[in-house]
């Protein structure tokens, strides 16, 4: 039987739950810019320059007012 401390069982531990929380940060990632990218061609998308969330608002041409946060967007 290999004897292992405890200290170096928990830094393993603590590496790998890690490594995984970045890789599900990464894909997830991925997915978001994947979906704003496919969506960029419409004029309606939105995104956040304060909360960076991505919304579709029809009505407005130059401003428009995120659902989430409030804030106000002006079009680039």
């Amino acid at each position: 039987m290999i004897k292992v401390d405890i200290t170096v069982l928990m830094s393993i531990y603590i590496l790998f739950s890690v490594i995984a929380i970045l890789v599900i940060w990464a894909i997830l990632g991925y997915r978001r810019f994947k979906v704003i990218g496919e969506q960029e061609h419409s004029d309606h998308v939105w995104e956040c320059s304060i909360c960076f969330h991505a919304y579709i608002d029809s009505r407005h041409e130059d401003i428009s007012v995120c659902p989430l946060c409030g804030s106000y967007n002006k079009r680039e």
